[in-house]
């Protein structure tokens, strides 16, 4: 049986990443033989195909930390396996795989897809990241507390807004 581990580091001592689709690697092991091969994740189109890729080459489990419904279907209808292993090393999630004590996935654990997230193809994985853009709610420094200033979202914005 071959699994893939979406996983933060190129070893299987790495931690699970707790976002399947931006693991900056896969790591395939393959049980029969006790081998592993190391892939970077590139990113994916629309309709995940390095997914079905990696299914093809005959990868039929999948450990992952979390999963949006549109990988998550993309998988289950071609009938794989998906495991749940936050907070766990790609080792430790082995273990439990074969020990049958992993838990296996029914549902995606997440509602939707992960906001903010182009697709790119195979190859080409790309995000945008502004200076000054936080996306988390300000803590305000104008009057009744309505200041948009020290927001410290994912664009770390550090800006001191207006208030009105």
């Amino acid at each position: 049986m071959k699994v893939m581990f979406a996983v933060e580091n190129n070893v299987l001592e790495s931690n699970i990443a707790k976002r399947f689709g931006h693991a900056p690697y896969y790591l395939i092991y393959d049980t029969d033989t006790k081998t592993l091969e190391v892939k970077e994740n590139n990113g994916h189109d629309e309709n995940h195909s390095s997914l079905v890729d990696l299914m093809n080459e005959g990868v039929t489990h999948f450990v992952i930390g979390n999963i949006g419904p549109n990988a998550f279907n993309v998988l289950k209808e071609r009938n794989a396996k998906i495991y749940l292993a936050r907070k766990l090393t790609a080792q430790e999630s082995l273990k439990k795989l074969l020990n049958n004590t992993l838990e296996e996935l029914d549902a995606p654990t997440l509602k939707r897809s992960i906001e903010n997230h182009d697709h790119f193809g195979i190859g080409e994985h790309r995000h945008e990241h502004h200076v000054g853009e936080g996306h988390g709610r300000g803590l305000g420094l104008g009057r009744h507390g309505s200041g948009r200033g020290l927001g410290r979202g994912m664009g770390r914005g550090q800006g001191l807004g207006r208030g009105h």
